[in-house]
C-alpha cells in the first residue's frame, strides 16, 4: 500500500487568532495577541467549541477502497471520493473490481473531529492498513500544526490510560510510562505509532 498523503487546507495563524477571538468572545473579551503555543494546547485538549473553526482537509492518493469504506465512516468529516463508475472513470470494472482498487479522496474535517478520529483510528484494534494512513496524516499536521501532538492520541491515551474496548489490545498500560517519558505531557511518536 503505497498511500500518498497531502495536506490542502491546516489552521493558520490567522485561523488561529479567529478561534482565540471566538473563545474570548465567550467571556465579553477581546483578543489583542495571538494565542500561545501553550493556548493553543489547551484549547484543543479542552475541546471546546471554538476548535470547531480550525479546518484540515487532506487529499490522500493510491487509497485502497476498504481503507476508503473505513474513513467515510466518520459522520462529521466530509469525504470526496473519486468515483468507481464505469461511466466516469476506465481504470478497471466497477463490477469486478477488487477491494484494494485504489482510490483519491479529500478529506475535510474541523480539528475537533482531526482528533476524534486520531482516537478511534489509532487504536491498535483499528485495522493497520487505517492506521497507517491515520500515522501519515498526522505526520504531516504534526509539520505544520505540532501544537496537535498530545490530542492526536488514540482513545485510551485520550482518557488517561482507560480502554473502553470491549476487549483490550493493551496498549492502555503504556500510558503511565509514555507520560513519565515525555515530562507530563502524552504523545505517539513514529516508533509508537508503527504498531
Amino acid at each position: 500500500m503505497d498511500v500518498k498523503v497531502e495536506v490542502l487546507k491546516y489552521p493558520t495563524e490567522e485561523d488561529w487568532m479567529l478561534c482565540k477571538q471566538i473563545t474570548l468572545t465567550t467571556v465579553s473579551k477581546e483578543a489583542t495577541t495571538p494565542p500561545s503555543e501553550e493556548w493553543k494546547v489547551k484549547i484543543l485538549e479542552a475541546r471546546h467549541s471554538p476548535i470547531r473553526t480550525l479546518n484540515f482537509c487532506f487529499k490522500i492518493s493510491n487509497l485502497p477502497t476498504w481503507v476508503a469504506t473505513h474513513l467515510v465512516r466518520h459522520v462529521h468529516a466530509i469525504p470526496f471520493v473519486s468515483s468507481q463508475r464505469n461511466d466516469r472513470q476506465d481504470k478497471y470494472d466497477r463490477n469486478a473490481a477488487r477491494q484494494d482498487a485504489p482510490v483519491t479522496m479529500c478529506w475535510y474535517m474541523n480539528a475537533e473531529e482531526f482528533m476524534v478520529i486520531c482516537n478511534k483510528r489509532l487504536c491498535r484494534l483499528a485495522s493497520p492498513e487505517t492506521r497507517s494512513v491515520i500515522e501519515l496524516i498526522c505526520q504531516e499536521v504534526f509539520k505544520t500544526n505540532p501544537e496537535f501532538i498530545s490530542s492526536a492520541v488514540p482513545y485510551c491515551y485520550y482518557r488517561g490510560g482507560r480502554c473502553t474496548e470491549m476487549k483490550s489490545c493493551g496498549f492502555n498500560h503504556t500510558y503511565a510510562k509514555a507520560v513519565e517519558e515525555s515530562n507530563g505531557r502524552y504523545f505517539i511518536t513514529e516508533g509508537d505509532c508503527a504498531g
